[in-house]
């Protein structure tokens, strides 16, 4: 019951921080953020089959955790914090190590008291992980632009 509640209400978090996205933005950044997801999943699957992340609940729990925090939270998380960064490295930074900090710290403790999940990695181990997600991440929209985006000429 208590993890049903606590799915719900990162479903309704993730809801109000996609009416915060501008239509130009989420077309922009979306392949970042595809990239991105397609990471952090590859990520987890390492984790499951490492028994680094477990869930209770067996596979079905694993399944719809999973999918609720990467096509939540961090999908929109990240689609934010390119929109308000606007391709500032520096503000890009900062919005990512207060972010990842926060979520590295007292949100992994908050879900492993609750029972959502539980990782065996420490909160710095993980920390260090979402923080070099997020630079290459910024680093592949950085490459993405210079290829897809036409060269501006003087004339």
């Amino acid at each position: 019951m208590l993890k049903n509640f606590i799915r719900i209400v990162i479903v309704l978090c993730t809801i109000g921080s996609a009416c915060l996205l501008s239509k130009r933005s989420f077309v922009k950044y979306l392949p970042v953020t595809l990239f991105s997801s397609a990471s952090v999943l590859a990520e987890i699957l390492y984790f499951t089959v490492h028994k680094l992340w477990k869930v209770k609940g067996g596979p079905g729990s694993l399944i719809c955790n999973t999918s609720i925090l990467v096509l939540g939270p961090y999908f929109f998380g990240t689609l934010l914090s390119f929109q308000l960064s606007k391709g500032k490295l520096i503000k890009y930074a900062l919005i990512n190590i207060i972010a990842d900090f926060i979520y590295a710290f007292p949100l992994i403790k908050l879900f492993k008291k609750l029972d959502f999940f539980k990782l065996k990695v420490n909160s710095i181990q993980f920390y260090v992980l979402i923080v070099t997600n997020a630079f290459l991440n910024f680093g592949f929209q950085k490459f993405y632009e210079r290829v897809t985006l036409p060269e501006k000429t003087s004339d």
